[in-house]
């Protein structure tokens, strides 16, 4: 059964035509909301609303860069013109950038930059973008999704590529959601970070074919850590989302919340 909401309204999830995202939009259609989707991968975008076409009435999405602030800025005044104004932010994009390197003397300013951005300053410019229209209406949810490497990670590189700034960007997410959290608190804004640990998608999915390609030493040195002996699953991340911003989780903000099989 999904879970409830305070009220039916629009969500707009980041980097939703991933694996993570696709489930994630799965879910908050079941739970009755609008959603709509913000993907820098229109083929992936398409795909997915295409996939969902039963849902079309309350399911739409554009393309966009969420480092590029007028882009975001255009695809919220997007949602808001199809579904109305903006009641949750799951922002699930990111990444670990292109360049695959673990030293820190293998990494030029702009591609720790490109990561900074890609994970930290996207956050910020999609919570500024819809943070008015809650403030205004006292009620809102926000989801970031920081991860398990916030913590770092040691040993080779594996599905992280840029892990030194992926890590640091992650880490800083979680005090974002923290200051977000108290600063939104006194109307009725929910700020909350997931922390998955390794998640698989379908096949295809970005995380799935880097996982697929290690050598089976590799992976099996990968889940090693997992006392379960397997990844996640989008649906698992999906149904923790759900939570976060249904009315059962009204008390619940500024926290970090692994979804990650009690890794290590």
């Amino acid at each position: 059964m999904a879970d409830r909401m305070v009220e039916a309204g629009t969500a707009i999830v980041t980097g939703g035509a991933g694996g993570i995202g696709k489930a994630t939009v799965r879910r908050l259609l079941d739970m009755g909301l609008s959603v709509f989707i913000v993907d820098a991968d229109e083929k992936s975008l398409d795909t997915v609303l295409s996939e969902f076409g039963s849902a079309s009435g309350r399911l739409d999405g554009c393309r966009a860069d969420v480092m590029d602030e007028r882009q975001v800025t255009q695809a919220v005044d997007r949602a808001v013109a199809r579904f109305g104004d903006i009641y949750a932010l799951v922002h699930i994009a990111g990444g670990a950038g292109p360049k695959r390197a673990r030293d820190i003397e293998d990494f030029q300013l702009q591609e720790w930059a490109h990561v900074m951005d890609l994970n930290l300053t996207s956050a910020f410019l999609a919570a500024r973008a819809v943070v008015p229209m809650m403030r205004k209406r006292r009620a809102g949810r926000i989801v970031v999704f920081s991860s398990i490497i916030a913590g770092g990670e040691k040993g080779p590189l594996t599905t992280v590529t840029g892990r030194l700034p992926y890590a640091t960007a992650k880490a800083a997410l979680l005090g974002f959601t923290s200051q977000l959290a108290k600063d939104l608190a006194e109307f009725g804004i929910t700020v909350n970070a997931l922390m998955p640990g390794l998640i698989l998608g379908e096949q295809g999915t970005r995380i799935r074919d880097k996982f697929d390609n290690l050598a089976p030493e590799q992976r099996a040195a990968l889940l090693n850590g997992y006392p379960g002996g397997r990844p996640g699953t989008g649906e698992e991340v999906a149904a923790a989302v759900g939570f976060l911003l249904s009315d059962s989780a009204g008390f619940v903000s500024g926290v970090a919340l692994p979804v990650d099989g009690a890794y290590r």
